[in-house]
């Protein structure tokens, strides 16, 4: 008995000493084990990037990052706790390998306290939890020797993917403050209205213009420029419409002295196609469209203006109505492209990170066989693309039409490439003539127009300094589709406080960011704007998928043929009844009725029963996937356990039986 309770003492002792341990290992893992991390996601979307310790190695002045954070969140709000727990470890791995370059210091503004006065003074969002008026931040304000300012108002959770980005970026601003200026010639409003350019207005501008504000020094240059602004090396045009000869001849000189220019053109703009101001105006006089024609024939490319790039392998599911429009049906739109790693080059650094672009409606880049540069695809569409006419965009859209219509193509189409090497000028007799006064009135026959001295002295330097061919190597890139600027395609806008926000879906500004810092020789950060992938489709599955519906759409399509004639053949009928107000029908009138009804609900019936089999053989392929992964792993496991259990008794057997 009193071994017994010698022996119940001990295993309480030991559960005591357990418990203690446990607490005392817990509180030690925490502060030894702070920064220790074992991230097992397929591209170390938790570790720190490279580029991100290169930036805080490279800091050669100190640099202050202030983390404001109330506790009150962490209490009321758990989750934005733990969040918050993550970005202060994130600044903390930062701090620590900086070697000393970034003093972290970490607030709780309290309600009227120099830290909350602190903190409205650099612009950080102070967000009211009560009536009382109390305000809670979480937000981050970074400071150089030079008093520059960069912040994070307010840490929002759906931009987690980014946040590595957007630390080191702030990181990166101030330990180099000077901004490259970047021209911009454009045709659509990215960069908003003139009211809020100016400032009395609501800031719509597009996203990806907002961004761009951030890392470069934004100089907009009109379309009938006949220079490039001083202190310019990359020029960005956007659906550039309406260049004069004298713009485009300043843009071959630019790219000749070894300018670099980053140019987005468009067969057919659907942003622009949509847009109700311009349809209240109607046609622009150029369509929907822009081009480079001139230019890119003397680079040897050509973007084939009644030609639009698609793809089936990369084509996105939409809804659409049926013939009867009676109900939807989903189909994969072969104009609305979500290109993958597959289609995305590995080669250059400003695509190798890029997980996903969402493309509408593009158009294709050919290279000619007088081609003079070199031309190296950036993006390009799968083994299943192919070209679709522009007029079947020009009215109302119909995807089943585009559908029928899309021609595949023998080889994958380049939607955008990078340009290198020498060439020669797209106007190699020269500058154009300078216009004659009056806005061009044509001399009398016999006689020499006027031009205005100050114009023709313009023009004499610029004859004297043409330039024939390259005296540097040229550094184009060009994009078939100015639609993947916008921001439906590749965000999902949200409000947050009264402010809009969004979090992104696809890599279009990581693209468009990366090419203009790569050109202005800033791309330090252009590996962090992708990290993590934005999707991880079951690609045997859309395969097979897509194998179904061709195999009954043929079926399908050849029906609804059917279906339309012998419809049309009734109502043909019915209406020559009704034009002869003939009141009794003769019989072989009626039987001719009978026999056309008959025809149309046996045939809607074969429809229906393909449209059936095709859903029935989706679902069970889906459902058959679905067994496999949530079933296979437990019953392999299970199967592997009962062996293990098989195994441990045959060798215990022979030791009891001896």
């Amino acid at each position: 008995m009193e071994r017994f309770r010698q022996r119940n003492l001990f295993a309480r002792l030991a559960l005591v000493l357990l418990a203690v341990l446990f607490v005392a290992g817990v509180s030690l893992s925490d502060r030894l084990l702070r920064h220790a991390r074992l991230d097992l996601t397929e591209e170390g979307a938790f570790t720190l990037a490279e580029d991100s310790k290169r930036v805080v190695r490279e800091i050669d002045e100190p640099i202050v990052l202030r983390f404001y954070f109330s506790s009150r969140i962490a209490r009321e709000i758990p989750q934005v706790g733990v969040y918050a727990r993550h970005v202060r470890d994130l600044l903390e791995e930062f701090a620590a390998h900086s070697d000393g370059g970034i003093d972290l210091q970490i607030f709780d503004p309290e309600p009227f306290t120099d830290a909350e006065d602190r903190a409205d003074s650099f612009g950080l969002q102070g967000l009211p939890v009560d009536r009382s008026g109390e305000r809670v931040f979480f937000g981050l304000a970074g400071t150089n020797s030079t008093d520059d300012v960069e912040v994070i108002p307010f840490f929002d959770e759906s931009r987690e993917r980014d946040l590595e980005y957007d630390i080191a970026r702030i990181v990166y601003s101030l330990a180099n403050p000077e901004l490259p200026a970047v021209g911009l010639i454009t045709g659509l409003p990215i960069a908003g209205s003139p009211m809020s350019q100016s400032g009395r207005g609501r800031n719509d501008a597009w996203t990806i213009y907002n961004l761009l504000l951030k890392s470069v020094d934004v100089r907009q240059i009109v379309s009938t420029a006949t220079s490039v602004p001083e202190g310019v090396d990359v020029v960005v045009l956007v659906h550039p419409k309406g260049l004069t000869d004298e713009t485009l001849y300043a843009l071959d000189q630019f790219v000749l002295r070894g300018g670099r220019l980053l140019v987005f053109v468009d067969p057919h703009s659907e942003g622009e196609s949509q847009n109700p101001e311009l349809l209240r105006r109607g046609m622009p006089p150029g369509g929907f469209a822009s081009n480079l024609g001139r230019l890119f024939e003397a680079w040897g490319i050509e973007m084939p203006a009644g030609e639009l790039a698609g793809d089936v392998g990369f084509a996105r599911r939409v809804q659409v109505p049926d013939r009867s429009r009676t109900r939807l049906m989903a189909i994969d739109y072969p104009l609305w492209l979500g290109v993958d790693r597959t289609g995305i080059s590995r080669e250059d650094s400003i695509a190798q990170e890029l997980s996903l672009l969402n493309i509408a409606s593009p158009g294709h880049i050919r290279t000619l066989e007088s081609a003079g540069a070199t031309v190296t695809p950036l993006v390009t569409t799968s083994k299943d693309g192919g070209t679709v006419p522009v007029s079947l965009l020009q009215g109302p859209t119909d995807p089943v039409a585009v559908l029928h219509a899309f021609k595949p193509a023998e080889a994958p189409l380049v939607l955008a490439a990078r340009l290198s090497g020498e060439v020669e000028s797209a106007f190699p007799d020269g500058p154009p003539e300078p216009k004659p006064k009056d806005g061009g009135e044509q001399a009398a026959e016999g006689e020499e127009a006027e031009i205005d001295e100050e114009a023709r002295a313009a023009w004499e330097a610029l004859k004297a300094a043409h330039l024939a061919r390259s005296t540097a190597p040229m550094d184009v890139i060009a994009v078939a589709d100015v639609d993947m600027l916008a921001d439906p395609m590749w965000m999902v806008a949200s409000r947050f406080d009264g402010g809009l926000t969004g979090q992104a879906v696809a890599d279009n500004a990581a693209f468009f960011l990366n090419a203009v810092e790569n050109m202005t020789g800033r791309d330090d950060l252009s590996s962090l704007r992708s990290r993590g992938s934005f999707q991880r489709p079951f690609t045997l599955v859309e395969k097979i998928r897509r194998e179904a519906e061709n195999k009954h759409r043929k079926k399908e399509k050849e029906l609804l043929d059917r279906l339309e004639e012998a419809t049309g053949r009734l109502n043909r009928l019915e209406r020559d009844s009704a034009a002869e107000e003939q009141v009794v029908l003769t019989a072989s009138q009626v039987d001719s009725l009978k026999t056309m009804r008959a025809d149309v609900i046996r045939l809607r019936r074969e429809l229906r029963d393909v449209q059936h089999r095709l859903r029935r053989d989706v679902e069970a392929l889906t459902s058959w996937l679905e067994l496999v992964n949530i079933a296979l792993v437990p019953a392999l496991v299970a199967v592997f356990a009962a062996v293990v259990a098989w195994a441990r008794r045959a060798r215990r057997r022979p030791v009891q039986e001896g």
